[in-house]
């Protein structure tokens, strides 16, 4: 009998272990590059529309208090 006890805990043992074996991948970046999915605000930004709008979301939330 504890043998087979002590023959489960060993397999539980080595399933809970398998997950610690993944070894993590390193990704190396140059400084300054972005090298992500393109932002639309991007292309938004600096514009006289989106800078309104911004000043209105901002005056919403400062006006309030």
């Amino acid at each position: 009998m504890r043998q087979i006890i002590a023959c489960g805990l060993m397999v539980i043992g080595s399933v809970m272990l398998s997950g610690c074996l993944d070894e993590p991948t390193v990704e190396l970046h140059e400084p300054g590059e972005y090298k992500g999915a393109t932002d639309p605000l991007v292309q938004l930004s600096g514009t006289s529309e989106f800078n309104s709008r911004l000043q209105d979301r901002l005056l919403q939330i400062q006006t309030d208090r």
